[in-house]
């Protein structure tokens, strides 16, 4: 932990998938888990998909949900701590195959324009000119 940071409990590196649900359960958002502690997770997110104040995190590969609220959010990232857990047992409704690509998809497509920009930002630092790279 940081010296700066204000969490009350250690994270622990992950990268386990989840899925952010809100709408009364008829909106999923896919997402993947960066770190995550008993009280709150580092949330990996498209940039474009608003994500409500409150919603439901659940994490399949724990079979465990959590009622999150957002706390911060950066152009790829969301930090939220957990308000209280939520039932054992899963309470996802079952995804259509093509939305969760779609989601799926999204999520990859955020990651890779992330490298993209940091790559051309690389260029850039060496004096490169990024739109002439191909």
């Amino acid at each position: 932990m940081q010296p700066n940071e204000q969490r009350a409990a250690e994270r622990i590196r992950s990268f386990l998938r989840a899925q952010i649900i809100f709408n009364n359960r008829l909106t999923t958002i896919e997402c993947i888990i960066k770190n995550y502690s008993a009280s709150g997770a580092k949330i990996a997110i498209n940039d474009t998909l608003t994500v409500p104040n409150e919603f439901d995190l659940y994490i399949p590969a724990k079979q465990r949900g959590h009622h999150a609220r957002l706390v911060w959010r950066d152009k790829d990232s969301i930090g939220v701590n957990f308000i209280e857990a939520a039932a054992e047992k899963p309470p996802m409704p079952v995804l259509d195959p093509t939305a969760a690509r779609l989601r799926e998809l999204e999520l990859q497509n955020a990651e890779l324009k992330q490298r993209v920009r940091a790559l051309s930002k690389r260029l850039e630092d060496l004096g490169q000119d990024p739109t002439l790279a191909a």
